[in-house]
């Protein structure tokens, strides 16, 4: 068993305030708005929604930003500092300062207890596979009841996952730089995916200048789960979903022959009887 690092800290606890510096929240800001097309493409109206996994709130904000009042929710602290953040930034990122929307909650919550804030809501989304983190499919089932209990009769939840074969091959190119600005920041992944387990874990190592003359540096360890196609179907539609569509991350159908490492779910409540 590999010795654990004397710099190793928490999940999160430092990734959070390099994350989008590192564009790491990149694939959440492509997807969202596609997610949210998507969903009136079916004919969705609604305006309450839930950003599962919501990181530093990239995804809130745009969601807030479209009239939505939104919930963003994480179980990381530091994380959920960075989301409260973002207000300011998307104002300095050359965004209208003068456009009128509900600034978003955000609320520390572990989604297997999911429990929504202000009644049921209208949609339910989760990008960047976040579902990835449940170890194991009786979590990823505690999620799919909690949010079929917090959505309307009939509305969406749509949410993406990294294939079985999206995290192998991942892992596939272990000791890789993710961020290197040249200046006061490093980002380092190092991947290892078992079969065994279906499990990638990916070791963040953090270098940060903090000073003139001063590094720190920082380990985190992130464990990532892949589930079988077919067995989150069987997973929604036992916790009352009906699915209307499996996709590519372009949202094209998906094709289990084919070498998709994303995945995308649409599925609808269904009442209980």
């Amino acid at each position: 068993m590999a010795e654990q690092s004397p710099f190793q800290v928490p999940p999160y606890s430092r990734l959070a305030a390099v994350y989008d510096r590192a564009g790491l929240s990149a694939y959440a800001r492509q997807q969202v708005p596609r997610f949210l097309a998507l969903a009136q493409s079916l004919d969705w109206a609604g305006r309450r929604v839930l950003d599962l996994g919501c990181g530093t709130g990239v995804s809130t904000w745009l969601l807030a930003r479209q009239g939505m009042r939104v919930f963003g929710l994480d179980t990381s602290a530091e994380m959920l500092a960075q989301a409260a953040a973002q207000g300011q930034a998307f104002a300095e990122d050359g965004q209208a300062v003068t456009e009128v929307y509900e600034i978003p909650a955000f609320l520390q919550m572990d989604i297997r207890r999911l429990e929504t804030p202000a009644g049921p809501v209208d949609l339910a989304l989760a990008a960047g596979g976040v579902l990835n983190a449940m170890p194991s499919l009786r979590d990823l089932e505690q999620v799919f009841v909690r949010v079929h209990g917090a959505l309307q009769d009939g509305k969406l939840f749509i949410f993406d996952m990294h294939t079985i074969r999206g995290l192998a091959a991942s892992a596939a190119q272990s000791d890789r730089v993710i961020f290197d600005n040249g200046g006061d920041l490093l980002l380092i992944a190092c991947s290892h995916f078992s079969y065994e387990t279906q499990r990638s874990t990916v070791h963040y190592t953090i270098f940060a200048q903090q000073g003139n003359l001063t590094w720190g540096r920082a380990d985190e360890v992130h464990v990532e789960r892949g589930f079988p196609v077919q067995g989150v179907v069987a997973l929604l539609e036992r916790a009352g979903f009906a699915v209307l569509a499996v996709l590519t991350a372009d949202l094209e159908p998906f094709d289990a022959q084919e070498d998709s490492e994303r995945v995308v779910f649409v599925a609808a409540r269904q009442p209980r009887p």
